[in-house]
């Protein structure tokens, strides 16, 4: 049925046509007349290439039986393959030979629902410092105890005892619990107490005699190509071990426990900065993925082997330390990680 066919009082076609949102006259699955802000809100170029499509071409869900009266949120589909998240408002505009006609005015939300999104994630990161908090809170205290009884068995052990390797591991792995629980509490945080000189390479070395002799390490070839005479940089060496600590491990859940990781360090001048590289022969990161896998939350492992804060919380640590990360494909296909960071922690040009 066409537009121009039916008995509509020209009055009400005109006062359609002053409306300036994208709008659209419609059975209830077919488009009859749209006006010029639709046709440019779904990239059309003439008013029939619309007309007399069905509805569903332009939004989804789409009921052909009866369609929603009403505001709604629907994905709208463009001519050329792109999507937006669209409102509808649908209401009755006249009927003819009994047949109800509907009208339905269109609007681009997308920037609105990515501030929602935002704000949603926002309110998931208040959330979980306050667990986080909690959970600190809850065992602090246990651990304590493991590094209190430790110690002391320790003070007893005799010296060249064949345990006490095993039992400095229990010692250290048990500190590193307690940094863990403080980084949750401290992300977001601008606070840069406690900030000194710290040795990269020596973190380095100390993460991975913590890590190195897990399962997940057993068939990684993980080499160091560390700088020497590197400078030492002011920052908090608690949380750099942290940053160093998740890449590593980052890299060998990547690879499943199988490859080649290669930490790097090295120096730059004008201005001075230092740069910890870490490569990893996985499978690398989709580039739609890239531009994510920072933002808390964000995860592309399966639901509940990861939490998706770890890369968010690397990143927070290093830009509270002036500096910056990003990711790239390495040489070898996997993922490279590179961390620049300022030797005097004042910030770095952008």
């Amino acid at each position: 049925m066409i537009l121009q066919e039916m008995k509509i009082a020209d009055s009400l076609l005109e006062s359609w046509k002053e409306i300036q949102q994208p709008s659209v006259i419609h059975t209830a699955d077919r488009c009859l007349k749209v006006n010029e802000a639709f046709l440019d809100l779904f990239g059309l170029l003439r008013a029939d290439k619309a007309e007399d499509r069905f509805m569903a071409e332009f939004i989804s869900p789409w009921s052909s039986y009866r369609p929603r009266v009403g505001v709604r949120q629907a994905l709208g589909r463009r001519f050329d393959g792109s999507s937006f998240d669209a409102e509808l408002v649908t209401c009755p505009f006249c009927i003819v030979d009994h047949d109800l006609i509907y009208q339905s005015i269109v609007k681009d939300i997308s920037r609105m629902k990515s501030w929602e999104d935002r704000m949603l994630q926002s309110e998931r990161l208040t959330a979980m410092g306050k667990l986080s908090g909690e959970i600190a809170h809850e065992i602090n205290n246990p651990l304590g105890g493991i590094l209190l009884y430790a110690n002391l068995i320790k003070e007893d052990m005799p010296p060249g005892h064949e345990a006490e390797k095993n039992l400095q591991k229990i010692i250290k792995l048990a500190a590193k619990c307690r940094i863990i629980a403080k980084g949750l509490l401290d992300f977001g945080r601008s606070s840069s107490r406690g900030y000194a000189p710290v040795d990269l390479n020596h973190v380095i070395h100390e993460m991975f005699s913590l890590i190195g002799d897990q399962h997940i390490f057993s068939e990684v070839d993980t080499k160091l190509h560390l700088e020497d005479s590197l400078p030492h940089l002011v920052g908090d060496r608690g949380q750099l071990e942290q940053v160093v600590l998740n890449l590593m491990m980052n890299a060998a859940e990547a690879m499943e426990g199988r490859g080649e990781l290669l930490v790097t360090t090295r120096s730059l001048r004008k201005p001075s900065r230092i740069q910890l590289l870490v490569e990893d022969t996985g499978p690398g990161i989709p580039e739609e993925s890239r531009v994510k896998i920072f933002e808390p939350f964000y995860t592309t492992k399966q639901s509940g082997e990861g939490t998706g804060l770890g890369l968010s919380i690397t990143h927070g640590i290093v830009q509270r330390h002036g500096g910056r990360i990003s990711v790239e494909t390495g040489r070898h296909g996997g993922a490279l990680f590179t961390v620049t960071l300022p030797l005097d922690n004042t910030g770095m040009d952008s």
